[in-house]
Formats: structure tokens, sequence, C-alpha cells
């Protein structure tokens, strides 16, 4: 309910837009700076599969620039995280 004097006018209703769609973004970064950004597309949702694939092309990138230090990834304990196929993964790549 709201209270407010009879001579007040009435309030202002804002039109509501449709959200373009919700997107994902997945980030790896180090000190320095951004070192690879993968967006996915509408309505996807992130899988082990998909999550191995960044990985992968994330130790692409790492090798592409340079980066030739111990690399050590953090992480939740998110599903596509923790899978047996994600863990694989980190293992083959050698992170």
């Amino acid at each position: 309910m709201e209270y407010r004097h009879k001579e007040s006018s009435q309030p202002k209703k804002f039109k509501t837009q449709a959200l373009a769609g919700k997107v994902t973004l997945t980030v790896f970064w180090n000190s320095e700076s951004v070192v690879l950004a993968d967006f996915l597309g509408k309505e996807t949702t992130i899988n082990s599969q998909c999550y191995t694939g960044n990985l992968t092309a994330l130790k692409r990138r790492i090798e592409h620039i340079g980066i030739r230090n111990e690399t050590l990834l953090q992480h939740d304990n998110a599903r596509p995280h923790t899978s047996a196929a994600t863990r694989d993964a980190i293992q083959h790549l050698e992170f």
C-alpha cells in the first residue's frame, strides 16, 4: 500500500525490456592479465566436455604466449571441474 496526497500524481510505470539472454563467460587469468576468455552461447551450460575443451584451448594459449613457469589451476568443486574426464584431461595436459 502506498500513502500519498490526493493531489499528487500517479507514479510513473516504467516499461520493462526482455533480456537478450544469459551468456556464460569462462575466464582464465594470471597475475598480469587475462590469458583466455571463452563465451558460451545462449541456452548452453558448461559440462565436462566443454570444460575440457576450455582447458585444451588454455594450454595452447599458454604455449603461444610463452608462459614458462608451472601453471596451477584453482577452481571450485563444481561437477564439470571434478569429473573423471576433467581430471584425466588435467593430467594429460600436464597442469
